[in-house]
Formats: structure tokens, sequence, C-alpha cells
């Protein structure tokens, strides 16, 4: 029959695991597949757009900049001197520069020298143009004097190296004949004296425009260095990632500005250092701005498609715990369903072994919680039944028992000490007698007729009673303050300060040196009554503080061992007052170690008593 009942569990339970699994896992396995895989596609494709839109922009601005130094180079043919003489005021500005190189304005000893100083100007009036030009430079070819070079630089001071400027621009082999912005890759600054500096160069070819149209004869060329901070500054508010290379090249595969410093100045074709696609890196290159630069952008796709991947790996993660979690829920329904029925089956043979106090829990309001709602009830009934014909009767004998015994035990016990405390008086030993008496009236006060509430008075009297039979055994070594003024008429719970009196005297003022003094204080504050017991013992530390109050929270009556029961007089005391009082009321501790313990009994108040 058993084995029956379990296969058919394991069968049920397979069922509905399989049911779930395949009505809720499968369906949204294949969905969310196809679903992320139409996300990742339509990114990459978003992505790619969006690169290339950047590469574009980026494009778009380096020729709206050249545009710029485009413009500003042909000034030269509208320069006019700054300084004019009479053989220059009415001379016309597009032939201003000529004029100035052949030197035929000035007299024949200053040429050189003012040649020298207009070109300076010239120059100077062309760097001021923009902030990020480093150098402008100027290569004549005069008749008279041949090749000749002006140099200008706020940057640098000293111009030192001819040649390598002349290498530097490949002037050896420069076409004089273009009419267009030439452009020089990026290279160093060796020419200049001091720290080598990264430029890109803008030149313009100069001719006499005095000749036949189309035939004009060359003059020189005007060279512009400009700092590649400019080109940087222009990618960097794009916002391009770590994952991105971006490079700047021309049609001859020259680099202009990289991301990646070593390829700067370098030709990515002749060195195999240009990027191209694979599964690792997309590529994407623009077209040729109208200065024959284009703009490479590479991207690591793996870095770029991380979020997307680290949303598929949370999907599946998801999936996976969802899979989890359908297998725990049919395990936990299939054990909702037969579980209640089994622990109905084990407390049904203890109700028939007459143990009625079982209690099944009922936390549903299907057919199983009413099913174990009906069997509490039942075994309820039966036990009150049971009580109410039997066991009454055997709890008033044990009533009627106790009765006589409370009436015998005290009588007895007063008049034995009676008759000690007369022996003693007999034997004029009036110390003892007087201990006698402490002792009597303490045990009277103890075992006499219950009452819930006594005088303060009251209390403070039996606690001067206990240190009397305390001084006794120790040689009056405690001292014993009472401070109660306006507490005639207060009513307190029985019993609340001597189980204090004695937890000050046996865990504070024993262990220092088994001399100190114990002062009781009774005080009214906002309608709450503070009676407190201070010692001068050895007090307590944070920790033990906080473990005391974690047991006057708790739910242990206290801890025994061979000599007495450590701070169940406490715990007694606390647990009354919370009781009779509610929770805001209790024992607040209050100690500082070698200095002393304050505990206070804190109850609501009101006048008269």
């Amino acid at each position: 029959m058993k084995n029956g009942k379990r296969k058919m569990n394991l069968n049920l339970f397979h069922k509905f695991a399989l049911a779930m699994i395949l009505l809720g896992l499968f369906p949204m396995l294949i969905l969310s597949t196809f679903v992320m895989n139409t996300i990742l596609e339509e990114y990459e494709n978003a992505l790619a757009d969006n690169y290339q839109q950047a590469a574009i922009h980026i494009s778009s601005s380096v020729e709206n900049m050249l545009s710029v130094y485009n413009n500003a180079s042909k000034s030269a043919y509208y320069y006019e001197m700054e300084s004019r003489t009479e053989e220059t005021a009415y001379s016309s500005g597009y032939d201003t520069l000529r004029r100035i190189l052949t030197g035929e304005i000035f007299a024949y000893e200053e040429r050189d020298s003012q040649r020298e100083s207009e070109m300076r100007l010239f120059l100077r009036n062309i760097e001021n143009m923009d902030g990020y030009i480093y150098a402008v430079h100027f290569v004549a070819d005069i008749p008279e004097t041949g090749r000749r070079s002006f140099h200008f630089s706020r940057r640098k001071t000293f111009f030192q190296d001819e040649e390598a400027f002349y290498d530097s621009m490949n002037y050896e082999e420069w076409d004089t004949a273009s009419k267009n912005l030439l452009l020089i890759p990026t290279h160093g600054t060796d020419y200049y004296n001091g720290v080598r500096d990264d430029v890109f160069t803008v030149a313009r070819n100069y001719y006499d425009l005095r000749g036949e149209i189309g035939r004009e004869k060359y003059i020189g060329t005007l060279f512009v260095d400009i700092d590649v901070e400019k080109l940087r500054l222009i990618i960097k508010k794009m916002h391009m990632g770590e994952a991105q290379n971006i490079w700047l090249v021309n049609e001859e595969g020259d680099c202009f500005y990289s991301t990646r410093p070593e390829a700067a100045g370098r030709n990515l074709e002749r060195e195999g250092m240009m990027p191209v696609s694979s599964e690792e890196t997309m590529v994407i290159a623009t077209q040729e701005n109208d200065y024959g630069l284009k703009v490479v952008l590479a991207v690591d796709r793996k870095e770029a498609f991380e979020r997307i991947s680290s949303m598929r790996y949370t999907m599946y993660v998801f999936l996976g715990v969802c899979a989890g979690a359908l297998l725990l829920a049919s395990i936990y329904f299939s054990g909702k369903l037969t579980g209640p029925i089994h622990r109905m089956m084990e407390q049904m043979s203890q109700v028939e072994s007459g143990n009625f106090d079982i209690q099944l829990p009922v936390r549903t309001g299907d057919e199983i919680g009413v099913l174990s709602e009906r069997f509490n009830r039942m075994s309820q009934e039966l036990k009150n039944y049971i009580n109410q014909s039997y066991v009454a009767q055997i709890k008033k004998n044990e009533a009627e028992l106790t009765a006589l015994k409370s009436q015998i035990y005290p009588h007895f016990l007063y008049n034995t000490l009676e008759i000690i405390r007369m022996t003693a008086v007999d034997n004029q030993d009036e110390q003892v007698s007087r201990m006698i008496e402490a002792l009597s009236e303490q045990m009277h006060y103890l075992i006499g007729p219950v009452e819930d509430m006594v005088p303060l008075e009251k209390e403070a009297e039996i606690v001067r009673k206990y240190v009397y039979l305390l001084n006794c055994r120790i040689s009056g070594k405690v001292l014993l303050n009472v401070q109660t003024p306006g507490s005639y008429g207060i009513m307190v719970p029985k019993l609340i300060l001597q189980p204090l009196v004695e937890n000050a005297y046996v865990h504070g003022i024993k262990p220092k040196s088994g001399r100190g003094s114990i002062m009781i204080e009774a005080a009214v504050k906002d309608e709450r009554l503070e009676v407190s017991v201070i010692d001068n013992g050895v007090g307590m530390s944070e920790e033990e503080v906080r473990k005391l109050e974690e047991f006057l929270e708790g739910e242990e009556p206290g801890v025994k061992n061979e000599y007495n029961w450590q701070s169940i007089g406490l715990k007694n005391v606390h647990d009354r007052v919370r009781y009779l009082y509610g929770e805001e009321y209790g024992i607040r501790v209050t100690s500082t170690v070698g200095v002393g313990t304050m505990i206070q009994v804190l109850m609501p108040y009101k006048e008269n008593g």
C-alpha cells in the first residue's frame, strides 16, 4: 500500500514538473532566443550606422578646418604692407608679396634687410589667424639670389636646420605647378631647437598673376605648420570610447593623426598597418573629402558589444533561474499537497496514545486547511471533555493537599524560629536574637499573605533587614542608604527591591573587595516612577551589559549553577513589571567598569499613589 502511494506521488511530481517546463520554460527559451538574436542584429546595424555617422562627422569637421586654412593661405594675394613708402603707396595689393620678394620697392643697399623685415611681418600676420598655427614658412624662388626661405614662430625662437626643413617638406620633389591646398603628413619640428613637437603642414604655391592666364610664373610656396592638437580636439568632441581607434589618412595611406600615437606620420599602406575588418574588429571608412583625407574607424567588437553580450548572459541566467524556480515550485506544490496529509496521519497516532495537545498548522484556506482546522478542533474538544470529567477531579485533590501544606509549613517554621529566638534571649545572645527576628520578619513577608502591591516603605524595610543579616555575616562591610523622599503612599509590586540589592552585593561589591555601599533612590519623572539601586562595585563592560539586556528580553528564566540562580532575580522583577504595566516599563541597566552599576525599575505613576 505504501509502495503504491510513493509511486503515485513520484508520477504526479514528474508530470507536474514536466508540464511546467514544457508550458513555461521552453516557450520562454524559444521566444527569448528569437528576441535576443533580433535585438543583437539590430544593435549591430545601429552601432555600425552610428560609427559611420561619427566618422563622417569627423571627416566633415576636418574638411571645415582645412577650408579655413585654405582661405587663409590665399590672403597672400591681397596682402598689403603695414609700412608704406612712396614706391608702395599706389601699388596693387595682389602684387605686394612679389614686389617684397624681388625687392624692387626697396633701395638697393637696404634690399636684403627690408625684404627680411617685411616677410617676417607677413608670416606673423598669417600665424595670428589661428591659435593652433605652430610656425609659418615661405620658400621663394628669386631670380637674383636663387632660393630663399623665411621662417617665423612664436613658440620656437631659433630656426636652426634648413636641410631638415626641406627634408620634412620633401621640397626637392615639390609640385610647383599645383594650385590647390597641399597637405604634408604629420612630422616633427626637428628644424627648430628644443623639444620635438608633432605638426602637420598645409601649403600653397604662389604665382605672378601679371603673366598670361594658365602660364603664371611660380614665385614660391607658403608652408603653415599646424599643431596636431587641433585634430585631437576635433576627435575628442565625438567622445569616442577606448574600444575605438581612429586614423586620418590620405589616399596614399599617409597617417595625419591617430589615436594610436605610433601610427602618426607613417604610411599605413606601405608598412602594413592599415586596419582590416575581421571577426574581432569592425572597420568603417569614409569617402575622401575635398582635401584627399578620409577617416578610418576600427571598433573592437567584443568591447563594443559588451553591454548586449551582458544582456544576453543575463537572459540565460534568468532562464536558468526560471528553470530552477519551476523545479522548486513543482517540489513545493507537491509537498504542499501531500505533506499535510502525512503530518495529519502522524498526529493521529499521537491522539490515539492520549496526547491531545497536538495542533496542526493552518496556513491555507483550501480543503487541506479546513481539514487541519477541524482536526485541531476535534483534538481540543476531546481534551476539554477529558479535563472536565477526569483531570478536574485530580487537580481539585492536589489543590486541597497544597492548601493544607501551605497552612502547616509556615506555622511550623514561625514556631520553630520563635523557640530559637527565645532560647537566644535566655542565653543573653542579643545579636542572634535580632538576626532570628529579622529572618522571621523576612520569611513572614515572603510566605505570608499573598498581596500584589505593597507600600514602598515596607519594601525598603525588608531590604534593611536583609542588609542587616548580610552585615552580621560579613562584619558590617555593606553600607545601605535609602533616599525615598515624598514616597509616602506609593504602592509597588511586592519583592522588587530585595532581588536587586542582593544582585548588587553578589555581582558588584563582593567580587571587588566585599566592602561597599548600596543606595536606593525613588523619584517621579514625567508620570513615571523610577526606583534606582546603585552600587559602587566592579561594574560591567558594554558587552556584559548587552548580554544582560538580551537575557532580560529573552524567554529563558535564568542559568542555574551549583551556587545560585544567576540573574534570575533581575529577570523575575523585569518580567513581573512588564506583565503588570506593559512593554515600555521594566528594568534598565547602566554600568561602568571599576565605577559601579545602576539598576532602575521603571513603573507608571499616578496621583495619590
